[in-house]
């Protein structure tokens, strides 16, 4: 009883994200084609991937003589892993970034890099408590399983 609330709970979370566009229906493809531990890995190495970028971002453009190329090149990597992964308000955070760089437009980019390290923490966080749930319905059904045994 306690693993289908759970689940509905978890379900009724993602409709909420869905709903809200931080996720899109590619990670509701991902979320119903895959397996719980292949998605949750997925997300894992998603953050790892944007945590290791976006520090490099902000070096990259301390730099006295900013690269406006390497710039839109790094973003366009987060942008690929968030396309791949179904993050909608990743993606369009790294699109106005990369169209900061495109115009190579200071002032913009730091905006756009704030607005993206935001919506990074956001989506983060959300998709941290998707990871929790998950983890929690895999070891009630091993309890369950144990149980039986």
């Amino acid at each position: 009883m306690a693993m289908a609330i759970l689940q509905d709970l978890l379900q009724e979370y993602i409709n909420s994200l869905f709903v809200e566009e931080l996720v899109n229906d590619q990670f509701l493809s991902l979320k119903n084609t895959e397996e719980l531990d292949c998605v949750v890995q997925m997300i894992e190495k998603y953050f790892e991937y944007v945590d290791m970028i976006l520090p490099e971002l902000s070096c990259q453009f301390d730099n006295s003589k900013v690269d406006f190329s390497k710039l839109a090149s790094l973003v366009r990597e987060i942008e690929e892993k968030s396309t791949s992964i179904g993050t909608e308000h990743m993606r369009l955070a790294c699109s106005v970034l990369i169209k900061a760089c495109d115009e190579k437009n200071k002032k913009n980019f730091t905006q756009s890099l704030l607005w993206l390290k935001r919506e990074f923490s956001n989506t983060k966080n959300k998709l941290t408590s998707i990871i929790q749930m998950e983890r929690r319905i895999r070891r009630l059904k091993e309890k369950r399983l144990r149980s039986l045994n």
